[in-house]
């Protein structure tokens, strides 16, 4: 889900993510208060937005450690040997 008026978080470093998140997160809640539908549903959107570069971000970040775990003989793989 992409917004057009909102800069793009790939962008973003990890922190600037993690702090826009929590900003919209505090504006969403302060918006909660006003009974706003469309302002509650720009925010969330907003939200799932960076929410799901950041959740990119940690997978990718997962697979290279597997990936560089593979390749250092740290792996368990043919350790384990199950019949």
């Amino acid at each position: 889900m992409y917004n057009p008026l909102v800069k793009d978080p790939s962008s973003l470093t990890d922190d600037e993510l993690q702090q826009k998140i929590s900003a919209l997160q505090k504006k969403y809640i302060t918006a909660s208060r006003l009974s706003s539908q469309t302002l509650l549903v720009q925010l969330q959107q907003s939200i799932t937005m960076y929410v799901d570069e950041q959740q990119k971000r940690s997978r990718e970040k997962l697979r290279q450690m597997q990936q560089q775990s593979k390749e250092d003989g740290k792996d368990l793989g043919d350790l384990i040997n199950v019949q």
